[in-house]
């Protein structure tokens, strides 16, 4: 009986030294991290959140969120972003 050959190829992280932020964004927006995590170090971050922001979880059909990630990157913010300036309007508006 033959045995299967299972590819263990890995993917390698193209150099992005000389790349602008939107070619690098567009390529991130074609690719998985994960198939490169073995090849990325471990930073620390500090974030500066303000003291009375919350963090809230929001649940939205999977085509809303493809919808707004869409309009975002037309945009060029986040997709987050997008929506809490999207809340901050409406509650402007009521």
């Amino acid at each position: 009986m033959a045995k299967a050959v299972i590819s263990q190829h890995k993917k390698k992280l193209p150099d992005m030294k000389d790349w602008s932020d939107k070619k690098i964004a567009e390529f991130w927006e074609t690719h998985d991290s994960t198939d490169y995590l073995e090849q990325m170090d471990d930073i620390e971050v500090e974030l500066d959140i303000p003291e009375d922001f919350r963090i809230i979880s929001l649940r939205l059909g999977a085509e809303d969120i493809m919808r707004v990630k869409r309009v975002a990157r037309r945009k060029g913010v986040p997709y987050t972003v997008l929506l809490r300036m999207w809340i901050k309007e409406k509650l402007v508006e009521a």
